[in-house]
């Protein structure tokens, strides 16, 4: 058997007030088309199915008539969890009913996870989960990241091992090495990052979260990418959608081709207003000035001949910023503890440290040595 996954999909997205829903609209169908010429009739969506928690109608509206066209015209089954960008009620409504229809969608936490089992191999549905969630399910207190709420939580599921076990889920694993600004973070300071090797009982991991089409530590475990990019730092991505043989496991990438997508060009103000310098001048499109002064309402002269220019950038203005910004580092690197300290307080206070709060200063951090010095 084969099955496509996909994630991402981030329906409803708006860029720069450009709404993005008519190219998705397209990547959709031509996914299904994709599917029935392959005779492929199991789909699986990884989460984010939308790009907000209250989406739009219009979005509302695609994914209504991309899962009727779906499991009414082509007769493919959809198993779909919600990640976090998705409102888990909205999602969630009329699950049990459209599940006798082929459409799974798994949005809460439960003790035991869902599966869908066809023939030999089972889908489990695990959504996206936070440490809180875990803590509340086996009321337990010391959970600090998401590595230790998954762990326990993988112990307590029982997977058989006389199947072929695919896990769909929605979370950040392993240190995988590319990631995008349109991406929200799931947790502060790295905590959200859970090992690869607790999903080592499952045969393959489709994975959610991540734009970029990536495998973490096997081929067998993997993201499956956005299907168009999403923002500027994704224009060297190549956007695709994974298909899977069950049978070997064997795994092979496809891409789509928006009629629209994402371009980051370099270049002077008179090469770009040149009509031939660059071909498709409908993509939605960022460029890069090597000018070296500023040319007045450039844009606006630019739009002229490329309607979906999304920014301009000066080159040399960057790298200025860039050498300044190191400089600063530079000068940090080199102050001591108390200088530190007062740097910090005087930008967050705009205020000079008096000579009493100077004293308070020095006796905390003599005491911080002293007890450094006892390990």
């Amino acid at each position: 058997m084969k099955f496509v996954h996909i994630a991402d999909l981030h329906l409803g997205k708006v860029l720069h007030q450009y709404s993005l829903l008519h190219v998705q609209r397209e990547l959709l169908f031509e996914l299904l088309e994709f599917m029935d010429c392959e005779d492929i009739r199991v789909l699986v969506i990884a989460g984010d199915i939308y790009d907000r928690f209250i989406p739009s109608q219009e979005a509302v509206n695609l994914l209504d008539e991309f899962l009727s066209q779906a499991l009414l015209n082509y007769h493919i089954e959809v198993l779909m969890i919600s990640g976090n960008h998705d409102s888990s009620d909205r999602m969630h409504f009329a699950s049990s009913i459209l599940s006798q229809r082929g459409l799974h969608i798994e949005t809460y936490l439960k003790e035991q996870m869902e599966f869908v089992e066809k023939g030999q191999t089972r889908f489990y549905l695990l959504p996206f989960v936070k440490p809180s969630q875990v803590k509340n399910l086996y009321q337990v207190d010391e959970i600090y990241n998401y590595q230790e709420a998954l762990s326990l939580y993988l112990s307590h599921q029982k997977i058989d091992k006389d199947y072929a076990n695919i896990l769909v889920t929605h979370q950040f694993v392993g240190h995988a090495s590319i990631t995008s600004e349109s991406e929200i973070p799931l947790s502060v300071g790295g905590s959200e990052i859970i090992d690869a090797s607790l999903f080592d009982d499952f045969d393959y991991v489709a994975l959610g979260h991540l734009h970029a089409p990536q495998k973490v530590s096997r081929e067998t475990l993997r993201y499956s990418g956005s299907l168009m990019r999403y923002s500027f730092d994704e224009v060297k991505q190549d956007k695709s959608f994974v298909v899977v043989d069950t049978e070997d496991m064997s795994v092979r990438l496809h891409h789509l081709h928006p009629s629209q997508t994402l371009q980051k060009y370099t270049g002077t103000f008179a090469q770009f207003m040149d009509s031939q310098f660059i071909s498709h001048k409908e993509d939605y499109l960022a460029f890069e000035l090597k000018d070296q002064k500023l040319i007045p309402h450039a844009i606006d002269q630019l739009r002229i001949l490329y309607p979906h220019l999304l920014q301009i950038t000066y080159t040399y203005l960057f790298n200025q910023q860039t050498k300044q910004s190191f400089q600063t580092i530079q000068t940090i690197e080199k102050m001591d503890t108390k200088s530190l300290f007062q740097k910090f307080y005087y930008d967050v206070k705009n205020i000079e440290l008096d000579d009493e709060q100077m004293k308070i200063v020095n006796d905390l951090l003599e005491k911080v040595g002293e007890e450094n010095e006892n390990y």
